[in-house]
């Protein structure tokens, strides 16, 4: 299921058609466009309009893939055909598109992210390509130090010299120049109308959107093992499999703690859903301090401990013959997941004051554990007039003063720093945007997949009123109600979420030499990167009162192998 391919554009071509397809990626470009890709990934044809890579569905209850070729009647131009694209399917896919009559060329990322598309300057040219260890780019240290300022936040800009993601849901005409840049899929038209679901409509089309998702998913990748802490997302998925008919198994991976066991909680939903449940633990001895988690991937994302996760999910993926391990990831985010006043002020804006803006008052008091008067403080903050905020503030912890602070400059640029007034949707696209370095797509040398990160859903969630998410004083409500009548009761109404703290404090423990070894003698060291005094004094850390230094010093250590990694 590992979509592969290539895509090169001589310098200079216009007016060249559609690429030519070949039988392997080239060394050099010639005089027009050519593409490759791997047979895993399917290719599809628009008639006399261009292809689609990768795995594409159509929006029907079903969630059928779409045929081989498409018929797409013509367009006037480019950005119509874009958007005909984007509202009549979905999935994982890059579309390559051609205008006759303008002789322009131009691709469209679809807008879950779920196959990530990266460009690279050439000297004869440019390649797009899912796959950026083929691009025998060098290591960019100025950007691994901008990376660690934000780790949470995913740029356009990767750590690979040269080498840029291309945004989902934007057209972007090739070569640059030929055509202006167009997003075609803008997540704001999909924000609240008056007619907005409630409470049990929500759940009602949660329900249904989840089925389809993952009825499609389930249909081109085979097999599943689901990671399944009991948690409510996970859980989710789990329920919509089940539905759907699909053949799944849970996976869960506890610790030895007490603090990060949910096994009881994950035999729960597998015993009620009549599948089965393997177990694995996370070992502070399988944690190798020279290896990065996130290998071959054009960023130091990922956090260094899932490298274990990994290998034990791996593990428990072939003992139950699965093709492709699921998990929940984007679900907190996707379900609006606010501890924030937002959703009261949002209520009052759509319906002002009122019985229904005092329920959701006392809904938010209950989530947050504050007081009335606190929240109602809280709300009218928000009409303050204020200075911009940086949505993204920069943590300098252990950098050396080298490494300056500049703009955030995200992949997907949908906040508005400059708002004076910003609602609960505007908080909600945020928490969406913070998730893209965890979801888990259709590239990469994982068998891992985030299917709640996928078009429907996210369009159907963010046309949710923040204050129905929060209805009732349980967060992400229509997630809960959903699959209430599937799952087991404590499963729906759980609140605490246990986490692999303890395994993390162990394995930094047990690695404390190796770690400072590797930070003060590495790439990071000799680029200029890190404060080496501080550095040294925050490795001494206890890390049972400290874990937040141990984490920053994790984020370190996964930047210092992943660089070596490409170095080597």
């Amino acid at each position: 299921m590992r979509c592969d391919f290539f895509l090169g554009i001589p310098r200079g071509a216009r007016r060249s058609g559609l690429p030519s397809i070949v039988s392997r990626p080239v060394d050099g470009l010639g005089t027009r466009p050519v593409l490759w890709h791997s047979t895993a990934t399917p290719c599809r044809a628009i008639a006399g309009q261009g292809f689609v890579l990768g795995f594409l569905f159509e929006r029907v209850p079903s969630g059928e893939p779409a045929p081989r070729y498409l018929a797409i009647p013509p367009r006037r131009d480019l950005r119509a055909t874009a958007r005909y694209l984007t509202a009549h399917y979905w999935g994982g896919y890059l579309a390559i598109l051609w205008d006759r009559e303008a002789g322009s060329l131009a691709v469209l990322p679809d807008p879950s992210g779920l196959l990530p598309v990266f460009k690279a300057d050439k000297e004869d040219g440019f390649v797009l390509t899912s796959n950026p260890s083929t691009l025998g780019a060098p290591v960019d240290f100025g950007a691994v130090g901008t990376h660690l300022l934000r780790p949470e936040l995913r740029r356009r800009r990767t750590c690979l010299e040269g080498v840029e993601e291309l945004v989902p849901g934007m057209l972007a005409y090739l070569p640059r120049g030929s055509g202006s840049d167009c997003l075609i899929w803008d997540p704001e038209s999909f924000f609240p109308r008056r007619d907005a679901p409630g409470i049990a409509e929500a759940a009602e089309e949660l329900r249904d959107r989840s089925v389809s998702v993952m009825r499609s998913w389930s249909g081109v990748l085979g097999k599943a093992g689901v990671a399944t802490s009991g948690g409510v997302d996970s859980s989710l998925v789990c329920a919509a499999l089940a539905q759907a008919g699909a053949s799944f198994e849970c996976i869960n991976v506890a610790t030895s703690d007490p603090s990060g066991d949910e096994r009881g909680y994950a035999a729960a939903v597998a015993g009620k859903l009549g599948v089965g449940c393997r177990v694995r633990g996370y070992d502070p001895d399988l944690f190798d301090p020279a290896r990065s988690a996130s290998l071959g991937l054009p960023r130091p994302a990922r956090r260094s401990f899932l490298m274990v996760l990994d290998r034990v999910l791996d593990d428990a993926m072939r003992e139950i013959g699965a093709s492709i391990v699921f998990d929940g990831n984007n679900g907190d985010n996707l379900f609006c997941y606010l501890h924030s006043s937002a959703p009261v002020f949002d209520r009052l804006c759509a319906y002002g004051p009122g019985i229904g803006a005092l329920r959701t008052l006392l809904d938010m008091c209950r989530i947050t554990g504050c007081s009335v008067p606190t929240m109602l403080a809280a709300v009218g903050r928000r009409v303050l007039p204020r200075a911009p905020v940086d949505p993204w503030p920069a943590e300098t912890s252990l950098l050396s003063a080298d490494v300056r602070v500049a703009a955030p400059e995200p992949l997907v640029d949908r906040l508005h720093p400059g708002k004076r007034i910003r609602s609960g949707k505007d908080d909600h696209l945020r928490l969406l945007m913070r998730a893209q370095n965890h979801i888990h797509g259709l590239t990469g040398p994982l068998w891992r997949f985030s299917p709640l990160a996928s078009q429907p859903l996210v369009e159907f969630c963010l046309g949710v009123p923040s204050w129905v998410w929060c209805h009732g004083g349980r967060n992400r409500a229509p997630a809960r109600a959903a699959f209430a009548r599937e799952l087991p009761a404590s499963i729906v109404g759980r609140t605490s979420k246990a986490g692999p703290d303890s395994f993390i404090r162990a394995a930094f423990a047990r690695n404390r030499a190796a770690i400072r070894e590797r930070l003060l003698d590495g790439l990071l060291a000799a680029n200029g990167l890190i404060d080496h005094d501080a550095v040294e004094k925050a490795v001494a850390v206890d890390e049972v009162t400290d874990i937040a230094i141990v984490d920053r010093l994790l984020d370190l250590l996964e930047a210092e192998n992943w660089s070596r990694s490409w170095c080597s």
